[in-house]
This record gives C-alpha cells, sequence and structure tokens, in this order.
C-alpha cells in the first residue's frame, strides 16, 4: 500500500528505543498504525511539507534491511535516513560527534578451511562530490561536530580495545570512524531495491574501547541519539519539494559509481551528474526533491530474507546511497538560510573562526559540578569572531564556589591563577558573601545587573532507596525540621524503624564555607526553624534557639567536604564493595542537588560530569539514591553566569553569545540534561531522567524563600563554624628522604612547599577540635622503635602546652611542622595500622574521628611491615569508625595500583573517606584547604 497523504513522504528508521524517543520528539501529530507486524508512526516535521513515517527495526542488520524493504513497500518514500548511535573507532571522535555515512562496510566474516577471513569491499560516492563535502563548513547550526566518513556495520559490537576484530577493523578498515550494527543492511536493502536515497546518521555514543557499559548507563546513548536526530531533520527540513524535475540518467550512471540514487541526482542537477563544467553547486541556491516515482520493488521480502543471511562469500555493504552528495548541498542551504535569516534558537550570532587563530581568550571560572559540561560545550561552540573581527576562545577552568569567592574578595591575587572573565559559582549566594565584609574588593569587580542561570537544580534531602521507602517515600515528604527530631537520638533512631541492623542515623553535609549544597541546607534549617519563607535576619541566625536547632541537626554528620562528590564517591565505593548493606552502613541521608541524585542513578559515581579519577561513568548503581525535596524550604542551586566588569567589547559579545547558545535547546540537552539539571528557566523537559526511575521528580511541592543579604549570610557562616560537629584528627606527615627533592619550575624542596601550607592545615579548626601530628619515615630513623613518632598529642587547639613553651596547640602545630626534617624510607602501611589504632583508643562518639595521611611516596618494605590487605580490613571495621583522607603529594607519590585503585584510593575508601590529589606540589594550599573542610 503507497502512502496517499499530501507532502512528500520520508521514512526515518531507527534501531533503539532511545534512537526512536529523540526523532519522535522533534515530530508532530504522530499516529499509530501496525502493518503486517511492524509498528509505523506517522507525523509531520514542523515547518516543514514533509510528512515523516518513523518505525524501529531492532538490532542487528537482518532486522534493519527486512524493516527498510517493508517500508518502502507500503509508503514509497523520497528519502530513507537511518539515525542511531554508534561506537567511536577514532581518538578524536568524541561521545555526542555525529558521523554521516560516506561508505558503509559490512565487517562480517568468511569462514573456510582456512579459518575465518575477510575480504573489505565498498561503495563510494563520487569523488566530486565527496571533494565538495569536504570542503564544506559545518558551522554552529549543529551542536558538536559533525562529519562524513566512513562506518563500519557487523553483526557484532565492537568493546575492548584489544580484540580479534579489533585487529581486523584496523587492518582492513582502517579509515573507519564509527562502528554499529544496522547501516549495512538498511543499505543493502536500498541498493537492491533501486533509487532509494539513503543516508545514515549516526551519534557516537562510546568509545568502543571497553567502558560501553560504563557510558550507556551515564546518559551517553541519550547524548548521541538527540545530536543524531538534531542532524536528520535539519537536513531533511532544508529539503524543499518542486512540481516537476527533468528526465535523468537511470541509476547508478552518476560519476560511474553505482547505487547513487536519483533523488540525490535531481538534488545536483548537471553538476553532480558531471555535466556541467562549472563545478560543484552553487551554495545558497535551494535544492530540490523531486515528485515521487513508481519504483519497482526488486526482490520480495522473502527473497531479501535469503540473501541478508551470512553465506560462503564474504560481506561488504555498498553504500553510496546519494548520502554525500545530499549532506553536502543541504548543509550549504542550511548554512546561507542560517546568515540571512538570522540564528534560530541555538545558534551563534557570531561567525567562528580557527581556535589557531584566537588571540584573546575568555576565561570562565565555573563550580566543580558544571565545569566539565561548560568545557564540553566551550569546545563545541567552538572561537568566535567578535563585531571587531578579534577572535575570541573560551576556556574554562573549575573551581570551588566558596574559594572563587574569596579570591574575589581580595580582587583575584595571581596566586589564584588568572582572573576570570566570567564566574559561574553553583548558587548566586556567593555572589552575595563576595561582596561581604565591607573591604572586599569584588564590588569593583562584580555586575550591579542580576546575571541568568545556565541551569538550576533545587537542593535534595537525598537517601537510599530502602531507606527512603521505611520513611515513606514516594508519598510521604520530609524537612529540616524532621532531620532536627531524628538527631535528638540518632544512634537508636534506625532501631525504632525496625531496622536495628543499618546502625546509627548518619547524615552527610557539605561544609557551607565552600559548597553550595551546604550553604543552602544550612539556610534552609534556619528557615525551617524560624517557620517563615520571608528574607532571614542576623537577628534569626544569632538566636540561641534557632542555633540550637541546626546543631542538633549538625550532630549527626558523619563528616562535612567541600563538594558532594566525596560523599557520592563513597557511597558508590561502599555499592560496589557490598551492595546494599555496604551502602546502608555508609550513610543514611546527604543534602545534595536533584542533579547529583539523577547523575549518581545514571552511573556518574560522583554525582557530577567530572574530570575528578574515579568520577568517570560506570553501570548504575545496586542501590540507588531517590530525593526527598525539604517541605519546610527548598533552596535551589542557579548556577549564574556572572560577567566580570571591564573585560573588554570584545569578550562582552562573545559572552553574551555563548550564554544565548548555552540556553539552546540543542545545547541544554546534550550537555547538561544528561547529568540532572533543569533548564535555566528551572524546566523539566521530556526525555532528560528527571524522573521517579532517576530518584527525582518533576513538580516536587515544596515551599520557596526569600535568599538572605550578604550581610546574614557572612554571620551564617560565621556562626556554623561554632555549631558544627567538632573534629578529632590526627595528621601524619611523610618525612621520608624524597620529600627532601626539588619542584620543577620552583626551585623549593617539597618539604619547603609544605611548610609554607600550614597554614592551609590547621588554621580551618576551632579552638574546641581536638588535633594532634605525627611524622613517618621508618624506625631506623625515629629511634629505631617505630615507623612513626608523636610530636603533638590530640587535644584541644586552644590549649596551652607547658612541653611547648606554654604555646597554644594550634602554634605548637605549626612549629612541628616547620622544624621537619626529610630522612630515611617509608613505612606507610604499619603507619597507617598504628595510627588508627590509637585513634580508636582516644575515639570521640560526640566528634568527626579521622586521620590525614600526607605522603609523597608509597609503602617501601621496610621491616616489619604488615601485608595490605590485613591493614585494609582492619582499618575497614565499621565499629569505631576512623576515617582516614589521603594526599598523595608530589608527582611520584602512590603509583602502584590495586585492582584499579592506588594504594592511597584503597586506604580512603576502605574506611569511608576520600583520597586527595596533590601531585602537583604547588596546588598542596588548595588541596589541604579541601582536605580541612571535611571537619
Amino acid at each position: 500500500m503507497a502512502d496517499t497523504s499530501s507532502g512528500p513522504v520520508a521514512v526515518i528508521l531507527t534501531a533503539l528505543q532511545v534512537e526512536y524517543d529523540a526523532v519522535s520528539a522533534r515530530l508532530e501529530g504522530l499516529t499509530r498504525s501496525s502493518e503486517k507486524g511492524t509498528v509505523f508512526e506517522r507525523g509531520r516535521l514542523p515547518g516543514t511539507p514533509w510528512t515523516v513515517v518513523l518505525a524501529q527495526t531492532g538490532p542487528g542488520n537482518d532486522n534493519a534491511a527486512l524493516v527498510t524493504q517493508h517500508a518502502y513497500d507500503l509508503y514509497r518514500p523520497r528519502v530513507l535516513l537511518f539515525v542511531g548511535v554508534a561506537g567511536g573507532l577514532k581518538d578524536d571522535v568524541r561521545i555526542g560527534d555525529v558521523v554521516i555515512g560516506e561508505r558503509i562496510y559490512d565487517y562480517r566474516e568468511k569462514q573456510s578451511a582456512r579459518g575465518d577471513h575477510y575480504r573489505p569491499r565498498g561503495w563510494e560516492a563520487p569523488w566530486r562530490l565527496v571533494q565538495h563535502v569536504q570542503r564544506m563548513t559545518f558551522g554552529p547550526d549543529v551542536a558538536g561536530r559533525v562529519r562524513v566518513a566512513p562506518i563500519a556495520s557487523g553483526n557484532v559490537v565492537l568493546d575492548r580495545e584489544t580484540s580479534e576484530l579489533g585487529e581486523v577493523l584496523r587492518g582492513n578498515y582502517d579509515d573507519a570512524v564509527a562502528i554499529e550494527m544496522e547501516s549495512a543492511g538498511v543499505c543493502r536493502a536500498a541498493h537492491l531495491i533501486g533509487g532509494l536515497d539513503t543516508l545514515t546518521i549516526r551519534g557516537i555514543s562510546d568509545k568502543a574501547d571497553g567502558g560501553k557499559g560504563r557510558a550507556d548507563a551515564g546518559g551517553s546513548q541519550e547524548i548521541a541519539a538527540w545530536c543524531a536526530a538534531a542532524v536528520a531533520v535539519r537536513i531533511l527540513a532544508s529539503l524543499a519539494p518542486v512540481q516537476e524535475t527533468p528526465t535523468l540518467p537511470d541509476a547508478g550512471s552518476v560519476g560511474g559509481a553505482p547505487g547513487v540514487g536519483s533523488a540525490s541526482q535531481e538534488l545536483l542537477g548537471a553538476s553532480a551528474a558531471g555535466t556541467d563544467e562549472s563545478g560543484p553547486p552553487e551554495e545558497g541556491k535551494p535544492p530540490t526533491v523531486p515528485p515521487p516515482r513508481r519504483r519497482r520493488t526488486l526482490l520480495s521480502r522473502a527473497r531479501l530474507r535469503r540473501r541478508a543471511q551470512p553465506s560462503n562469500r564474504s560481506r561488504t555493504t555498498l553504500m553510496a546511497c546519494g548520502a554525500v552528495a545530499l549532506v553536502g548541498v543541504l548543509v550549504a542551504v542550511l548554512l546561507k538560510a542560517t546568515a540571512d535569516a538570522g540564528p534560530p534558537d541555538g545558534n551563534s550570532a557570531l561567525k567562528s573562526c580557527k581556535v589557531s587563530q584566537a588571540r584573546v581568550k575568555l576565561h570562565v571560572a565555573a563550580s566543580i559540578d558544571l565545569s566539565k559540561s561548560l568545557s564540553d560545550a566551550a569546545r563545541a561552540y567552538g572561537a568566535r569572531q567578535s563585531l571587531d573581527g578579534t577572535c575570541v576562545q573560551i576556556e574554562v577552568s573549575s573551581v570551588n564556589s566558596g574559594t572563587a569567592m574569596r579570591a574575589l574578595r581580595q580582587g583575584w591575587p595571581e596566586d589564584d591563577g588568572p582572573r576570570p572573565d566570567v564566574w559561574s559559582p553553583a548558587g548566586s549566594e556567593w555572589i552575595d558573601l563576595a561582596r561581604t565584609p565591607a573591604t572586599s574588593a569584588a564590588p569593583q569587580l562584580l555586575p550591579e545587573s542580576e546575571p541568568q542561570s545556565i541551569v538550576t537544580s533545587p537542593l535534595t534531602i537525598a537517601m537510599p532507596r530502602p531507606m527512603a521507602q521505611t520513611m515513606g517515600w514516594p508519598e510521604a515528604t520530609i524537612g529540616w525540621s524532621d532531620l532536627a527530631k531524628w538527631a535528638e537520638d540518632p544512634t537508636h533512631f534506625w532501631a525504632e524503624h525496625g531496622n536495628k541492623q543499618w546502625g546509627a542515623l548518619k547524615l552527610g553535609k557539605t561544609n557551607p564555607d565552600y559548597s553550595t549544597s551546604g550553604l543552602n541546607a544550612t539556610i534552609g534549617a534556619f528557615y525551617a526553624k524560624t517557620g517563615t519563607t520571608g528574607e532571614l535576619s542576623i537577628r534569626d541566625v544569632d538566636s540561641s534557639a534557632n542555633q540550637a536547632f541546626v546543631r542538633n541537626i549538625e550532630k549527626s554528620v558523619v563528616h562535612y567536604g567541600d563538594t558532594t562528590l566525596t560523599f557520592l564517591a563513597n557511597l558508590r565505593a561502599a555499592d560496589d564493595k557490598g551492595g546494599r548493606e555496604e551502602v546502608l552502613k555508609y550513610i543514611s541521608a546527604v543534602t545534595v542537588e536533584e542533579s547529583a541524585v539523577v547523575a549518581y542513578n545514571k552511573g556518574y559515581p560522583c554525582g557530577a560530569y567530572s574530570y575528578a579519577r574515579g568520577c568517570e561513568q560506570r553501570g548504575k548503581p545496586k542501590t540507588p539514591l531517590v530525593s526527598f525535596y525539604p517541605k519546610d524550604s527548598d533552596p535551589a542551586s542557579d548556577h549564574p553566569y556572572v560577567q566580570l566588569r571591564g573585560i573588554g567589547t570584545a569578550k562582552q559579545k562573545v559572552s553574551d553569545d555563548f550564554l544565548t547558545y548555552l540556553h539552546s535547546t540543542d545545547a541544554y540537552r546534550k550537555y547538561f540534561a544528561p547529568y540532572g539539571y533543569r533548564t535555566y528557566k528551572g524546566e523539566v523537559l521530556a526525555h532528560t531522567g528527571i524522573d521517579q526511575d532517576h530518584g527525582a521528580r518533576k513538580t516536587p511541592q515544596t515551599k520557596g524563600y526569600d535568599a538572605p543579604d550578604g550581610k546574614v549570610l557572612y554571620r551564617l557562616q560565621q556562626v556554623w563554624a561554632s555549631l558544627r560537629r567538632r573534629a578529632n584528627v590526627l595528621v601524619v606527615i611523610d618525612t621520608s628522604k624524597s620529600m627532601d627533592d626539588k619542584v620543577p619550575g620552583t626551585g623549593r624542596t617539597k618539604m619547603e612547599l609544605l611548610r609554607d601550607a600550614e597554614s592551609a592545615l590547621f588554621d580551618g579548626f576551632a579552638k574546641t577540635d581536638r588535633v594532634g601530628l605525627w611524622e613517618f619515615s621508618n624506625a631506623a630513623n625515629l629511634g629505631g622503635k617505630h615507623h612513626y613518632l608523636p610530636l603533638v598529642d590530640i587535644g584541644p587547639m586552644g590549649e596551652k602546652l607547658t612541653d611547648h613553651h606554654g604555646l597554644t596547640r594550634k602554634d605548637a602545630l605549626k612549629g612541628e611542622v616547620t622544624g621537619l626534617v626529610p630522612n630515611g624510607a617509608t613505612g606507610l602501611y604499619g603507619t597507617v595500622e598504628a595510627a588508627v589504632d590509637t585513634m580508636r583508643k582516644d575515639y570521640d562518639p560526640a566528634a568527626i574521628n579521622a586521620i590525614v595521611l600526607l605522603t609523597d611516596g608509597r609503602n617501601e618494605g621496610v621491616p616489619p611491615t604488615p601485608n595490605l590487605e590485613n591493614v585494609l580490613a582492619r582499618i575497614g571495621t565499621p565499629d569505631k569508625r576512623v576515617r582516614v583522607f589521603t594526599v598523595a603529594y608530589g608527582s611520584k607519590a602512590d603509583q602502584q595500583d590495586v585492582n584499579g585503585r592506588s594504594v592511597l584510593e584503597e586506604i580512603a575508601a576502605a574506611t569511608g573517606a576520600h583520597a586527595y590529589d596533590a601531585k602537583d606540589p604547588k596546588i598542596l594550599s588548595e588541596v589541604l584547604t579541601s582536605v580541612i573542610s571535611n571537619f
């Protein structure tokens, strides 16, 4: 049954549901029918005359071939597009790039008595058209990089860096950029039908290197499918049907290459056919698609099915299908239309320029959780010409919101790195805090106008799903007042709810001096106590009753941190180690943004798309998190885009244009939606994963609030220092001989740089915190008994010490660090075990009991030395938990890996702590500030 609807007909096929969803979301008026077992949906491509028929083939070339024939029999389309995802085969291919098939290889092997071998063959588009497309500039109209290149297609997926199939592909199809499982079937069927113009469009969803499972679980298929669909519909939209079409040569006669479909010949006219000596078609001239012509079906479905089965002859798909011809002309027209009519949503209004030509950089300092997404977006956006012709490139750096705020207060000193042109903290509260106190230099840098958001994410109280279900999720709601009540008796909380095996109530919360989620949680707690959503006052913050309420919540905190990455990474480590039971032992609830919950459940172990080691996407957790939205006040992270003053006209224009690009639907869906962020307007778009399946709710019922001003926030941070859970910490420093090594580019040793960082190591503690200090190397250099030597006993920081000439413990600690002398080897394992034993003997159940371990090496086996596995087992027992926060210091630190993790990462993970990286000694102060923020 041929389709008789008005307007030209195009068929779009996909293999997977995620691909199908990405295409169907761009169509309107869809109606469904089932024709001889295949489900088709027919709708319109908005703003065009096209009727689009959509169907899903399922995986595999054979299925794809059968559905291609079926779709042609029913609808006689002018164009057939296959849209889907693929694995990347080249190092320069990134997730989200789009590959259009110039040539399709079928890599199925020939089986013979000599064994399996391959006979590479391929059909190509005419050389003239390939040359034309290679000269085209695709421009900013499509998010991500689009290339025309060969694609390998077979019935086996490559997902290992080293394999027999990988060797075959490298040896016989080394120009293939992507690998997938359906295009060979589609294009074989199209070739046998004859004259059916077919184009394969594939978004890259993994690197075919063993990481497919992690990538898919982390949402990469959604990204790739959405990008491929965007390219497909824009190509289709640019085709304008005409009423009459001249008679053209038979299919296969163009340029001597068989299989080039008639529609693509008619699009290119005489130029494509080789009869016009003037060269390729003129850019900007509207291409046309001919009216439908009756075509004879060359094969019955039975014959097609037989030919699609493997035979004793090698298989190579013959793919030209007019793909390169079609893309070359269509992109030219699309770019011309964009220049004439102005940029559509998501496009740049500025001309692109080569990165190599960029003489000016626009520096963007972004919060840690958003920096990688912004970096990817900046790469896709590329370098841009401002109105005066200056070529500007965007460079994104990752800076903790609190750290950047403090740098701005001081006018951004050189020691803090290049001053940014744009600042994007996780929340607008940091802007007000930067303007406070009165001595701040930030007002001269910050604009007076209120900045726009890049994306948004509400704050949640996240719990492992079994615990949340015990508390009535998803129907129930909880708030800060509930947390305060629960914290009155955290030890017996779960026993009272019928789950004694879960132990005490344990809350995870970040430090409000550095983290937006921690700051918002503290604000929310004060609002909950005041019972109002009106603006918080200094009097409210200073109220003893309100402070007691907040202090009660803090009592249940297992430890703090500068970012939520620490908690979620530890949660995932527990999930990987022992599943549900280990997760429930680690933490009961953690205050994090909704985006972190969604990203964590998608397989991002740190709850964010992050550069940090160990944060790479992987499979979904066995025990997911779910979100409670605080019913008594629900702050949100609004990720403002703050353009600093004095950046100049050229940077200003590019900065404005970049923000417009970030607000586009395509940029949002590609760079932010996969990681759980809402739009800059706070909206939830379809197919973004912000739903109950990923632990979130589209429309949480919560109470809003008015953000406090800068003076109130400043006072709140001051007060919090006295409300937080106190710390009981032993600092253990490596003094082996390697600490005397010079650090390149500084002229100073690692030990000298450590001495300079002693303020970052000790100034973050309050007078009531208990802190002590050990050094360690090996027994022969430390008196012959132990590999470690106690220097300052653990006690209150404000206490005066008679054995240190009446100095306070804080001053004594700093003095001892100043006097450290490197010598000897590194008795690491024995020192760690002894330090944990010492802390357990001096355990304070009302405090955060922890060790800060700094080392520039690894265990060197100096006797006596225990076995690492035994050490990990002993320090990792949940009874009297002592968390060991490790710092790898110097380029040679911690080089031995154990089961994919370094030794220091293993030590930290075994104790529910976090491993920090200071392998660049020049950033030691910054790293130590992050470490101490846990207390």
